[in-house]
């Protein structure tokens, strides 16, 4: 059976304050989320500055009770520049004797019932910690892979490994489709108490690492996410296009109505568009971003450890955000930017037809109106003319006796032969 001292499980999750676009009044709405994870009537202390890193609550550690009596715990709330960090601290109240590993399972399920359902958080790492008894000889990987399948019973144990503190660590880490997280956990199992108590310092260092690392993920699923948003402006894009090279193919002229429809379908695909690809330049810079952070975190807790500690699996992050994450999105901003000037093209080619049709109707009118013209001043000078009938018209009887009549068909007559002169004159 194995069995660990003070067997304690922590919880760091990630809350955004603010992102790309958000309103004040989303912003106090996440505040608010926030805070209502937090016990009631706690002094919460969120000036609207940026800073690295803020402690959110005077007594930095605010105490809760639990109807366990076994248990103990604790929150530790605070921000790191757009994003609120939040520990749980959950705990076996007994630092003496040991405590079989399935303890971790009560301490988990105390954790779970304390979460707000409205929160919603970008991710997630859960520490399993805890030290050896006295004359322990059992291999601290079996210790470990013991309380994780005490926890998590449907995943496969293929962790990291390292030194921390004369201690044993270890990483598990795998995406999760069921809710877009990643399924991150360390577990550290330590030698004795006092390397226990002296790796209970290293929180604040815990909980800047894993909000770089958790805010780097996040920021890759969201690209996912625009990439796709592109694509299908990109369809869209496609089906007007072949709309409009369907009328040209057939060498028609299209209605200024439809243009002008399919113009505006494209204008408003191109706003959205160009949204989401700043959008997905924004996921990248946040990314950059936050791997210099990590990088210089880890670096920190290295040297605050000593250089007995081997910690540099925390660096297979580094490189794959390095070698997969930035030049996916990259490339993806590269073939997005082409998607955009086929965009532009298919915009001004279905601009310039419906200048072209437009220019071709006013010319028609134009003709019309002089050939209505022409026809009407030609009418009232028949008509005007017509009234002294016996001096000019003695030998027309038909417009002497009709003088409307015979004056409107002069009129059209001289109208046509102008709309069909103007017309000959133009082709």
């Amino acid at each position: 059976m194995t069995d660990l001292i003070y067997p304690t499980l922590d919880l760091f999750l990630y809350v955004l304050k603010t992102s790309l676009n958000t309103t004040d009044a989303e912003t106090q709405k996440n505040k608010a989320a926030f805070l209502a994870q937090l016990p009631p009537n706690t002094q919460f202390n969120d000036p609207d500055i940026e800073i690295e890193y803020l402690e959110l609550t005077p007594n930095k550690e605010i105490d809760f009770l639990s109807h366990n009596k076994a248990l103990a715990g604790y929150y530790y709330p605070v921000r790191l520049n757009d994003t609120y960090g939040l520990q749980i601290d959950c705990s076996i109240n007994n630092q003496t004797e040991p405590q079989p590993v399935k303890s971790f399972r009560i301490l988990k399920e105390e954790i779970e019932q304390r979460l707000n359902p409205e929160l919603k958080p970008i991710g997630q790492t859960w520490m399993v910690s805890g030290s050896q008894p006295e004359n322990s000889s059992q291999n601290p990987e079996d210790i470990a892979k013991d309380c994780y399948y005490s926890l998590f019973k449907n995943t496969a144990w293929q962790p990291n490994k390292g030194s921390f503190l004369d201690g044993n660590i270890f990483e598990i880490s795998h995406s999760e489709t069921t809710n877009n997280h990643e399924h991150h956990v360390i577990i550290a199992i330590y030698p004795n108490q006092d390397i226990a108590k002296q790796a209970a310092e290293f929180y604040k260092d815990w909980m800047g690492l894993f909000c770089y690392r958790s805010k780097m993920e996040w920021a890759y699923l969201q690209s996912r996410l625009v990439k796709e948003s592109l694509l299908n402006h990109y369809k869209q894009i496609e089906e007007n296009r072949k709309i409009t090279t369907l009328i040209n193919s057939k060498q028609e002229k299209q209605n200024i109505t439809i243009s002008r429809k399919i113009l505006n379908n494209i204008d408003i695909i191109l706003q959205q568009y160009t949204i989401d690809l700043l959008n997905l330049s924004f996921q990248k810079q946040i990314i950059e971003i936050n791997l210099s952070n990590y990088q210089i975190r880890l670096a920190e807790i290295k040297r605050k450890a000593g250089q007995n500690n081997q910690l540099d699996f925390f660096e297979k992050f580094s490189e794959l955000a390095t070698k997969k994450y930035i030049p996916q999105i990259t490339k993806d901003i590269e073939n997005m930017q082409l998607g955009l000037q086929l965009l532009e093209d298919t915009i001004n080619a279905t601009r310039s037809r419906i200048e072209v049709e437009k220019a071709e109707r006013d010319r028609n009118f134009q003709e019309l109106v002089a050939a209505t013209g022409a026809g009407i001043a030609t009418a009232s000078l028949v008509r005007e003319t017509a009234k002294d009938c016996k001096d000019i018209f003695q030998q027309v009887r038909f417009s002497c006796n009709y003088p409307f009549l015979s004056s409107l068909m002069v009129g059209v007559i001289v109208g046509f032969v102008v709309w069909w002169l103007r017309k000959r004159w133009r082709s």
